[in-house]
């Protein structure tokens, strides 16, 4: 087994197992085949537009929440005041 292959497929592995390989001469190529993954051009463009969007949707969660904790911050600075 390659040493590259070797150290990705034992990771997933429990430490005290055996493992047998039917038509072992195949093992590095299905090991590679396995691990592979391989995407279309319109599966990416559609990733980028969700991840754009998540992106969007935090920014705007961040801004909110600045903003409300700045108004509470505000509010507790003002009571303080008033009540020493």
């Amino acid at each position: 087994l390659d040493p590259k292959i070797s150290a990705l497929v034992s990771r997933s592995m429990q430490r005290e197992c055996v493992v047998v390989f039917d038509e072992a001469h195949n093992i590095d190529n299905i090991c590679i085949e396995v691990m592979s993954i391989n995407f279309r051009m319109p599966t990416l463009e559609a990733c980028n537009r969700n991840l754009a969007e998540v992106k969007r949707k935090v920014d705007r969660l961040k801004e909110t929440d600045a903003r409300r904790l700045q108004e509470e911050y505000e509010r507790l600075v003002n009571g303080v005041a008033q009540s020493g």
